[in-house]
């Protein structure tokens, strides 16, 4: 159900407070709109709800909607948010501030193509991207690798995708590559970084950082990248 006049209100209110950073909180089933700390590494883009806050939230009622605002910037749902409002299950309100202008969405099975996307740690990156083929093209549910909440954790000498892919059933090959096989490359720092798909024809499907999902021949650097490839098995 769409934010009540008094509702879009307080999301404003918290939005104007907010300046150029992206507010954000949860909406409760007592229609109270409550605030939560935005934890993003880059929070006039993105948010992320201080888990702390919403559970001080969740001791006052039932969450049934996250809303957040976009400064500067109309308030029309990015792929991000139609992504996110999926996998959160939950109604999303979005405010512009300074525009003042109000969008709802809710779950509804939207999926995002697999090429052309932009960009989001967490939401769309090279591992969301394999998590995403694996679920519709082999109904397998990958984790996400445990520690991978905060961007750059190669930096800090975590092997995260290494320990997440056996974990998740994936043997180590080294024999023709087989269409599914993920490759763990070395892009940047002294552990694998980046993820890619196997298509089966010559070509590759990833997400490098800061451009659109695309496919590319795997050769010449790609080939140079990657330090091991693994196959499902489970």
């Amino acid at each position: 159900m769409s934010a009540t006049t008094e509702q879009i209100a307080a999301m404003l209110g918290y939005a104007a407070q907010a300046g150029e950073q992206e507010a954000c909180g949860v909406v409760l089933d007592s229609g109270r709109v409550y605030p939560c700390r935005n934890l993003a590494d880059d929070p006039a883009r993105q948010f992320r709800i201080d888990p702390v806050d919403r559970a001080a939230a969740e001791q006052l009622g039932r969450v049934v909607g996250i809303w957040h605002s976009h400064p500067n910037a109309p308030a029309d749902p990015s792929p991000a948010d139609l992504a996110m409002c999926e996998c959160t299950r939950l109604p999303w309100h979005i405010v512009s501030h300074p525009g003042g202008d109000y969008r709802y969405i809710e779950p509804c099975g939207w999926q995002a193509d697999y090429l052309g996307r932009p960009y989001c740690y967490g939401v769309f990156d090279c591992w969301e991207l394999v998590r995403d083929w694996y679920k519709r093209e082999r109904d397998v549910s990958l984790p996400r690798p445990a520690g991978a909440e905060r961007d750059g954790w190669w930096n800090r000498g975590l092997d995260l995708f290494t320990t997440a892919a056996e974990m998740a059933g994936f043997e180590w090959v080294d024999d023709a590559p087989q269409a599914g096989d993920v490759l763990l490359m070395q892009i940047q720092g002294a552990q694998p970084n980046h993820t890619a798909l196997w298509l089966g024809d010559g070509r590759i499907l990833h997400h490098l950082r800061d451009r659109q999902s695309e496919t590319h021949i795997y050769g010449g650097y790609w080939q140079r990248a990657t330090v091991r490839r693994a196959r499902y098995r489970k």
